[in-house]
């Protein structure tokens, strides 16, 4: 049967550019992949020809095809990109989480520009040099690079004005210790202009660039100038500086090509279904970093590096389009099919020709074995770290799995607890560990929506978190329906539709609206009306009470949704609304569709489905662990229960370490000290640790907040000016809009005495 469908959608194959989906039986997506020519491309896969041993595994499972045409190559990679991200299919190449990675930000609209390790490239004029996957390395590459050049780490604003610095942004007391121990030329007190600044930071670029020979040109043209001018202490402690960098660039030359070209070279292994990957970097002849990287190998399997050209594809696309910099040459050490469209694409990102080389002998085919070699030893030094673990976490599962008569070990646990002060700031926190180690790139955190302030009910807490997250994985509760008005013989529908609006005749007709029904009574309803392009508008939304507690507006909602295939739904309301509103997921919006702009009411809002797909919330756990004893476990039950779910679930009381399972009045024995204890002892631990992290970082946030932070256009900078000009905020409330404007502008004053009346 599966057979006969997959030669029935190839000959509908299109021979445009575009995106194919692979699904299983379960109709999930196995592969993504992109295509100049769909119809030559998905065919291939279906030949008669010899495969690699990954694409035979994965084309037994495969029962179903899907295809969107585009229309370039280049919409094709975008689009493959954000699928890959969003499904994270089994057979794709992916690279592990990249949350870690980090790069070194220069700032260049400053008369002092500020170094800085962060973890974001944004567009806002700064230089970026990475990414860097050890942020330890960077950490000690810029602490050496501030002995030798002394740049600032703060944070303080420092402009030069008619021949002196001034500070515009305290956030410290200056000059600070940095300077003291020689570390700054302390520009916040004038003791460096900026032109003197600005060649420090210059030759830390040609550093970060492996531009040795300028850094040490321009050092040397410093050196000789001191000396004719006869300051000879100047000129030693520029001779100093030069020959620490001699000494730097020298211990980092294990690779070095004399023809001084700029080029990465990549090396990789498989294994353990991952890749392991090498990427050397030589700038002008001379190695200036190296970086490692782990990615999931989509199946191929150790010895089929030969054959594994996806993962090549795969890491190039992945890794340039974070990089700020991509040289002319990229050695590899297999090529791939699509190589000319990949030089292209990079080509645009570079701004030059970008070349792809897979040598075969010579200097660089010895350089790209150097980084095979490398990738080996980079996968040696990770198995011997994990088999220095994983046996225990294996056995851990396994001894678990026995003790809570587990039909399988729990490959994916999850944990939650909450935490407050005083009943304020109540939050919770969902921790993850797949095989028994932490993923944090799963890591979840809620604000609680169910308790008002200074309410304590561990319970309620307990039962909201587990509700929203399960709810995920099964929207509406056990026992509701969610059906057409028109094909509902329940009565009172009618007359609830009437009583609602307060009207005679029901507003549209019945076939608009979708009705919440358990046990033939109706709990809410919905009407939605069509506009362009796949986008509804909400008429109408209504829950009982009792209903919004089981979140059934986000069941209709996710109902209408599927229903649908809807790209947007709107809804215009009245500001005491949007809290509701807020919960389901609906943003304020500032334009309305055309077609809904009759009668507007002074909110409007949208839900996009697109930004409410949670890779994390919607995988399903092997187990849940509650952090409490039988009381927490039995409202998380109630939450599970009420969607008619069937998970796992146990509590972990802190005291005793007693582990509670459904039904029982006793805790069940597990040895304190067995890996099965501990494993729990350690998920317990973290989800306690996340949700006190959150809890701090929640409170810091409310102690800080004003009532200025609600005015918009005002941000921390104008608020901090405000304050310290008037002292209070009764005394802005106070100060005319003349006197405003004098501090914050006409435009933002009007905005300040609006707010207030």
């Amino acid at each position: 049967m599966a057979q006969k469908k997959i030669e029935a959608l190839l000959k509908k194959l299109p021979s445009t550019p575009g995106v194919y989906k692979m699904r299983d039986g379960e109709g999930r997506i196995l592969y993504v992949g992109k295509a100049k020519n769909l119809n030559k491309r998905v065919r291939s896969y279906f030949r008669k020809t010899v495969k690699a041993v990954r694409t035979e595994k994965m084309l037994e499972h495969v029962e179903d095809l899907e295809w969107i045409e585009v229309g370039s190559d280049l919409e094709a990679l975008m689009l493959e990109t954000n699928l890959i991200k969003e499904f994270r299919p089994k057979y794709n190449v992916l690279m592990k989480d990249d949350k870690n990675y980090v790069y070194i930000k220069i700032t260049k609209n400053e008369d002092y520009p500020r170094i800085e390790i962060v973890r974001k490239v944004l567009k806002d004029g700064a230089r970026y040099f990475g990414p860097k996957t050890a942020a330890h390395t960077v950490k000690k590459t810029l602490g050496l690079l501030q002995k030798l050049f002394m740049y600032r780490s703060c944070d303080l604003g420092i402009d030069w004005n008619d021949g002196a610095a001034k500070v515009t942004r305290k956030t410290i007391a200056y000059p600070c210790l940095d300077y003291h121990i020689k570390r700054c030329a302390a520009p916040c007190i004038g003791k460096i202009s900026p032109e003197d600044y600005g060649r420090s930071i210059e030759r830390i670029e040609y550093f970060l660039e492996g531009k040795s020979g300028e850094i040490e040109k321009s050092l040397e043209d410093q050196m000789n100038a001191c000396v004719a001018k006869k300051e000879y202490e100047k000129a030693a402690l520029v001779r100093d500086k030069l020959l620490s960098l001699r000494q730097l660039f020298d211990s980092k030359q294990i690779v070095t090509s004399p023809d001084l070209e700029n080029m990465d070279i990549l090396g990789f292994v498989l294994e353990g279904g991952k890749a392991y990957l090498n990427l050397f970097m030589l700038r002008n002849g001379k190695l200036i970093d190296q970086e490692n990287f782990i990615a999931d190998a989509g199946g191929y399997e150790a010895g089929e590096e030969d054959q594994a050209q996806e993962v090549v594809e795969a890491f190039l696309y992945q890794y340039y389009e974070k990089a700020t910099q991509i040289p002319p040459q990229i050695l590899i050490p297999v090529e791939f099919e699509e190589a000319d469209f990949f030089m292209t694409w990079a080509g645009n990102q570079a701004g030059r020709r970008v070349k792809l080389i897979t040598p075969e002998r010579g200097k660089k085919h010895k350089l790209v074995e150097l980084a095979e070699k490398n990738a080996r030893s980079f996968l040696k030094q990770n198995k011997a770290r994990w088999e220095s673990m994983a046996p225990s976490d294996q056995e851990a599962l396994e001894e678990l799995s026995h003790a809570l008569s587990l039909p399988k070990p729990p490959k994916r646990m999850e944990c939650y607890d909450n935490s407050h002060l005083g009943g304020t700031d109540t939050v919770a926190s969902m921790v993850v560990f797949e095989n028994g180690v932490a993923k944090k790139s799963d890591y979840r955190k809620f604000k609680l929506q169910t308790l008002v302030d200074g309410e304590i009910d561990d319970f309620k807490a307990m039962s909201e978190i587990l509700l929203r997250r399960l709810s995920h994985l099964q929207p509406v509760p056990a026992g509701i329906q969610i059906r057409k008005a028109a094909k509902t013989n329940v009565p009172g529908i009618q007359t609830l539709l009437k009583e609602w609006r307060n009207t005679e005749e029901i507003e549209g007709n019945l076939n608009e609206y979708q009705v919440v029904l358990k046990d033939k009574k109706v709990l809410g309803f919905l009407r939605l009306l069509p506009g362009k392009d796949a986008t509804y508008l909400i008429k109408a939304l209504y829950v009982t009470p009792k209903a919004r507690e089981q979140r059934l507006g986000r069941a209709l909602i996710f109902c209408a949704l599927e229903k649908t295939k809807a790209k947007r739904i709107y809804v215009t309301c009245v500001s005491e609304m949007e809290p509701f509103y807020e919960k389901l997921g609906f943003e304020k919006i500032k334009t309305f569709p055309s077609e809904f702009s009759e009668q507007l009411l002074p909110l409007l809002m949208a839900y996009d489905p697109s930004k409410h797909h949670d890779a994390s919330f919607e995988t399903k756990p092997d187990l849940i662990v509650i952090d409490g004893g039988k009381g927490q476990l039995s409202a998380a039950l109630k939450s599970r229960d009420a969607l008619g779910l069937t998970i796992p679930m146990i509590g972990l009381a802190k005291r005793e370490e007693d582990v509670f399972i459904p039904g029982a009045s006793f805790p069940l024995l597990i040895p304190k000290d067995s890996k099965a204890s501990y494993l729990l002892q350690r998920i317990r631990d973290e989800a306690h640790r996340f949700a006190i992290t959150f809890q701090k970082d929640s409170r810091k946030k409310h102690i800080t907040h004003s009532v200025l932070d609600e005015i918009p256009g005002i941000g921390k900078a104008t608020k901090m000016k405000l304050l310290k000009k008037f002292g209070s905020l009764e005394k802005i409330k106070q100060t005319s809009a003349e006197e405003l404007t004098e501090l914050v502008g006409k435009r933002l004053a009007e905005k300040i005495s609006l707010f207030f009346r």
